[in-house]
Parts: structure tokens; C-alpha cells; sequence
């Protein structure tokens, strides 16, 4: 399965699930027909583990990645086993390479347990996480999460990023640029929590269907 990976700059991206737990009104997954940057991203079934290193192995065989990032148009988390596998040999193969999860932050509550831990153990380098806003009431609006995530999901990304920054691993909120969302109240939060910061500009539908590899 050719696009379990992706490269994009210096980057290889991990595509391991089309599953996810929020359905963010700023996703431009179905208007961009599941591509990014050019990159066809659909899934018609999850790839199994070893599709996936295959598939890193060949691309790294090319050339050498900075960085190697989970991250689809699904949550990674979902296949927590998978991510810590592919981890851990990411780190024995390429240790100089960083290793980072790009998430909504909601890897507790689908597991309902600190998943940080074992992130850390298994080599993870950095974790972005998409909170964009600080506003509770907003964040349900903005990601439209499931009935069962509606009520906590909020405080669940906080306390990920939380538990993140205690297993030490460098931990990053991120913010699209969007109407009505204050930017800087996610900047001040994110610095409360200790974490860093960047926002992210709105992406289009037409600019996600361009190649840039």
C-alpha cells in the first residue's frame, strides 16, 4: 500500500488510519478527495505494520528524512501498537532523525490511559497537537467530536498535552487561523502548560490537491 507514506520536504509521513474521532469543520479531507499536497492519502483499508516499514524503508533507501511524522487524514492513535512499533525501530534504524505524532489529542480518551508513557519509552521525539482554541464551547463547535467525547474532550487534549510534557517529550499546540478564534488566548495557554506554540494558516482545497514533492 504505496500511500501509507508520504514525503513532503525533509519530512516522511506515516499514513497508518482513515479513523478519527473529531470532524473538524476547517478538515479539508473530502473537499481535497482525501489528498495532500498532491499525495493521495485514502486508505482503502488500514495498512498492516510491516506495508508500512517496507514502504519507509524504500523511501529512506533514496534519500535520507529529518524527520518522520504520524500523520494522516486520521487519528494515528488509533493504532497505538502500531505507532509504538514503528517508533521504536524508527529510532534504532535512524537515530539522528527526529520522531514526532501530529494528533487531536485525544489518545487518553480513546484509550482510556495515559498513552504518553509509552510514547516516550518507544523513542517519540515531539508531539503537535491541534487544540486550536482555548475555549471549551468553542473546541466542540471547531471539531464537532463524537457524542461520547463531546462533554470532556476538551479538558482529555489538555491533560494529554499535560502528561506529554511530564513523559519529557517536546510537545507543541498548534492553532489553525481561523474566524473568531483567538490566537493569542491558545498562545497564553499553551505557555501556561509549558508547552510551545504555533499557529497555522487556514488550508484550501486547492492548495492540498497540488504537488510539491
Amino acid at each position: 500500500m504505496n500511500n501509507s507514506v508520504y514525503a513532503d520536504g525533509q519530512n516522511l509521513y506515516l499514513n497508518l488510519t482513515s479513523l478519527c474521532p473529531t470532524d473538524c469543520v476547517f478538515c479539508i479531507k473530502e473537499p481535497a478527495g482525501r489528498r495532500f499536497l498532491g499525495h493521495d492519502l485514502a486508505l482503502d483499508r488500514e495498512p498492516e505494520l510491516e506495508e508500512v516499514w517496507s514502504a519507509v524503508l524504500e523511501r529512506t533507501a533514496i534519500r535520507p528524512f529529518e524527520e518522520f511524522v504520524f500523520c494522516g487524514y486520521g487519528e494515528s492513535t488509533y493504532r497505538i501498537d502500531a505507532v509504538l512499533e514503528l517508533t521504536r525501530r524508527l529510532k534504532r534504524c535512524y537515530p539522528r532523525s527526529r520522531r514526532r505524532l501530529n494528533t487531536i489529542g485525544l489518545g487518553n480518551a480513546i484509550w482510556e490511559r495515559d498513552i504518553a508513557p509509552e510514547l516516550a519509552a518507544s523513542g517519540l521525539s515531539r508531539v503537535s497537537v491541534s487544540l486550536n482554541t482555548a475555549d471549551p464551547e468553542q473546541w466542540v463547535k471547531l471539531h464537532r467530536p463524537r457524542l461520547e467525547m463531546r462533554e470532556k474532550g476538551f479538558q482529555s487534549a489538555l491533560e494529554f498535552i499535560r502528561c506529554c510534557l511530564l513523559a519529557d517529550i517536546h510537545t507543541t499546540i498548534t492553532a489553525v487561523s481561523l474566524p473568531g478564534v483567538d490566537l493569542g488566548a491558545v498562545q497564553r495557554l499553551a505557555a501556561a502548560l509549558g508547552a510551545g506554540y504555533r499557529a497555522r494558516p487556514m488550508l484550501t482545497a486547492e492548495k492540498a490537491t497540488n504537488r510539491t514533492e
